[in-house]
């Protein structure tokens, strides 16, 4: 009996997994990538295939309803976000801007699922923007198309019940800007974290640096509280993916055309199997996926080893920040808890 017990506390528990989950993202991967290379050249079939990530995130935020305007829409506002941070770059503010938005994702965290997986999307486009010295017209239409396409093959493959009180419930319910609680200073310290996992990076004039803030706002969030752990994973998980695109490129893999494409639709395929597993796991999927889409896009026959590096000190940079502001954060909400509230 206890060797049983035992055997019991030391098997991990799997996910179930779902094989049609897998041939659903990768047909709509396929396809996508397919009408948008057609249309933007090799750009647009990484935004095809990363669209595709985007909208299965959020699609899948409700298992059995949804409304795909409403998500479409709220994948729209992204592009917003981007367009912000390219207006105002690393500048006073844009600073304001965080914090507005950070007090926003305060006071709406918990209410509309759809909202709180969009947040951490925007605020990353947003710093992404910060760092484009100019943007194509294909840039955001490419973005859109793939978005448009993905959201038209998951309502076909995936079928869920409508929901038609999706946008009274969600983004435009009043509830959603309302909160009884002292969320100004919270705020004030998250979107200052934040914006210094940007702005070190950037005074530095490191390699891709909205990596670093990528990390932060992916561990650190309203009432987060294992944000140590989640950031030792993150790493490793990002070490574990460098290496690999390493050891592909050293051993010139990635020039092997059928080979390289074989490989891309290997990880394409298994991502919604990985995206169940823990988080040093899923993270390793991610940036491998991730780096051999932008090797694909942006160094075609040509890799670098400037992105898998980047993939690590910026992850470092946005793991050391969302540690710190995490551990502000816990001492503010300890203050709060021990003062009594004084009532008007």
């Amino acid at each position: 009996m206890q060797f049983n017990c035992l055997m019991i506390k030391l098997t991990p528990t799997l996910p179930t997994i779902h094989l049609q989950d897998n041939c659903v993202f990768f047909i709509t991967a396929l396809i996508n990538s397919a009408i948008c290379y057609s249309l933007f050249g090799i750009t647009g079939a990484m935004f095809g295939v990363l669209t595709v990530f985007f909208t299965n995130i959020v699609y899948h935020a409700k298992e059995e309803s949804n409304n795909i305007f409403y998500i479409g829409f709220l994948l729209s506002l992204i592009l917003v976000g981007g367009g912000i941070g390219f207006l105002l770059k690393l500048s006073v503010p844009f600073y304001l801007f965080l914090f507005i938005f950070s007090y926003f994702y305060y006071v709406s965290f918990n209410k509309d699922v759809f909202v709180d997986r969009i947040v951490p999307f925007f605020v990353i486009f947003a710093c992404m923007g910060t760092t484009l010295p100019s943007v194509s017209p294909d840039l955001p239409l490419a973005y859109l198309t793939g978005i448009s396409i993905s959201l038209l093959m998951l309502s076909i493959l995936k079928h869920k019940k409508y929901d038609s009180s999706a946008f009274k419930n969600g983004l435009f319910s009043k509830n959603l800007y309302l909160s009884d609680q002292r969320l100004a200073l919270r705020a004030f310290i998250y979107s200052l974290f934040l914006f210094l996992s940007l702005a070190i990076p950037d005074y530095f004039d490191l390699y891709r640096v909205y990596w670093a803030p990528l990390t932060f706002v992916v561990l650190l969030r309203p009432l987060e509280v294992s944000v140590i752990k989640t950031t030792l994973s993150r790493f490793l998980g990002c070490v574990f993916g460098a290496l690999l695109i390493f050891a592909l490129f050293h051993l010139l893999l990635l020039k092997i055309a059928a080979l390289d494409i074989a490989l891309i639709a290997i990880v394409i395929f298994v991502m919604p199997t990985f995206l169940q597993l823990n988080y040093l796991l899923k993270t390793f999927a991610i940036t491998v996926f991730v780096l051999l889409l932008i090797e694909e896009a942006e160094f075609w026959r040509d890799p670098t080893y400037l992105l898998p590096y980047s993939r690590v000190y910026e992850t470092l940079i946005g793991g050391s920040m969302a540690i710190l502001g995490s551990l502000v954060l816990k001492s503010i909400r300890q203050d709060e808890l021990s003062t009594p509230r004084v009532s008007d």
